[in-house]
Formats: structure tokens, C-alpha cells, sequence
């Protein structure tokens, strides 16, 4: 069976139990994520559109700043790629007077053996001037799908839905459904979803970023084989910390 290269040069990690495979190299964006299933003895994948593998379409999820009132997207002044220890894609880009750098990780090792992604930003404000800042992650649930080598959809809608720690879920809406996943982040962010088709989420804090300062922030993306496993999961992971 031949398979053809992407069209998108994808930045790639994951762990045991998570597949991170479509890292947009142009933004940092995650178009897609494949978690094992044992059950199914396949992959489930949750994705932002059908097209993911080619990088059209909306994301599953992005880094969402917003600069004094203005939406700003990253890396449209470019942005640099590195590979901590071989496996751990690492960003900067700058935007404006803005230094924003990142790292998206699926945590390995001892205390760090958990079904989740880790996003890890840091924006710095290089300008001589305080900005109204806000920074977060947002996305959109369009295909879920079962994959061993080809794919197959599933038939029931998409959900997402917030719950009440400042986090949001994306399952499906059958009970039977295989995999959710609960995002959130560390701190206090707000928590707004769009229903659909495809459904869309938004995690954002607002803030005032001084001259020289700088801001850090996390996001946890946890999978379970449903909404109350990968909340347990999103508990942990936000115990444990970025």
C-alpha cells in the first residue's frame, strides 16, 4: 500500500498513549491528535476538518494573543524550530514588540507517565510600552474518526462543552464513544464554546504586560476513554504542573 508524504512538513511528537502528528511548522497550530484504544485496537483521531493532513482548514487547537484589542497570528513574522532532546518541538516568533517562545510536549518519564499534551508559552515585551494582553488556546472539533491504516468516521455528532473547573470537553455525543478529551489550563482563564457542526472552544486570560515583563502560560490536553477518565486525567496533569 503506498502512502504519500504530507504536503506539510509537520512538526511531530507524542508518548505511550498520545500521537501529536500535525504540528503546523508556519504557527505552531495542532491540526490533529491520535490516541491509542486498545478496545478498538486502533488509533482515534480528533481533528479540526477531513483535510488535516494537508494543513487546510481550521485547527484543533492554537495559540490564541490578542494585543490591545487586535488579534495577532503567530508566526507571521516568522518562526524558528528547535528539538529539545531530540523529540520536544520547541518555538519562537516574534509579533510586534513581542517575544513569544513555546513548547509542546506529550509528558515521558517517572511522575510524567500520563495520557496528555502539554502547551508551555512564555510571551515577553520587549517594546517600551504596556500592552492590553490576552493569550490562550482555542480550536475546533470537526472529524472524529478510527484509523488503523485507513480512516473511518464516526457517525455520531461532535460535542464540546465546558464544565465548571475552566476547562472543556470534546467527545462525542454517543454514550458509546470511545476517547474524550478535557483541556484546560493552569490558573484562571476563561472558558467560551460555540455549538455546530463543529463545535468550537476558546481558553483566554487577559492581563497587562508591562514594559520588560513577561508572562508564562500552560495548557494540559488529556485524554480518556471518556469525559470523567480524561478529567481525572486533566486533574493531574494540572496537579503536577507544566
Amino acid at each position: 500500500m503506498k502512502i504519500d508524504l504530507p504536503k506539510i512538513p509537520w512538526q511531530i511528537t507524542g508518548n505511550h498513549w498520545l500521537t501529536v502528528p500535525c504540528i503546523h511548522p508556519g504557527d505552531a497550530s495542532i491540526h490533529a491528535i491520535s490516541a491509542l484504544h486498545a478496545q478498538s485496537r486502533a488509533a482515534i483521531e480528533f481533528a479540526g476538518n477531513a483535510e488535516f493532513v494537508d494543513g487546510r482548514g481550521a485547527a484543533l487547537a492554537r495559540l490564541l494573543i490578542v494585543v490591545d484589542g487586535k488579534q495577532v497570528e503567530l508566526g507571521s513574522e516568522g518562526i524558528n524550530w528547535e528539538r529539545e532532546s531530540g523529540w520536544l518541538p520547541t518555538f519562537s516568533s516574534k509579533v510586534g514588540d513581542l517575544s513569544v517562545k513555546g513548547t509542546i510536549v506529550a509528558p515521558h518519564g517517572r511522575n510524567a507517565d500520563v495520557a496528555g499534551i502539554v502547551v508551555a508559552i512564555t510571551v515577553e515585551n520587549r517594546g517600551s510600552a504596556s500592552v492590553e494582553l490576552a493569550v490562550g488556546l482555542t480550536g475546533t472539533l470537526g472529524i472524529r474518526q478510527m484509523r488503523v491504516r485507513t480512516a473511518r468516521e464516526f457517525t455520531d455528532d461532535n460535542s464540546v462543552f465546558k464544565t465548571g473547573d475552566h476547562s472543556v470537553i470534546l467527545e462525542g455525543k454517543s454514550a458509546e464513544s470511545p476517547i474524550a478529551l478535557a483541556i484546560g489550563g493552569e490558573g484562571e482563564f476563561s472558558c467560551e464554546v460555540e455549538h455546530g457542526a463543529s463545535p468550537k472552544w476558546t481558553l483566554d486570560r487577559k492581563l497587562e504586560l508591562g514594559a520588560g515583563e513577561t508572562h508564562d502560560a500552560a495548557f494540559h490536553i488529556a485524554a480518556g476513554p471518556e469525559r470523567d477518565g480524561a478529567v481525572a486525567v486533566l486533574g493531574v496533569m494540572r496537579r503536577r504542573g507544566s
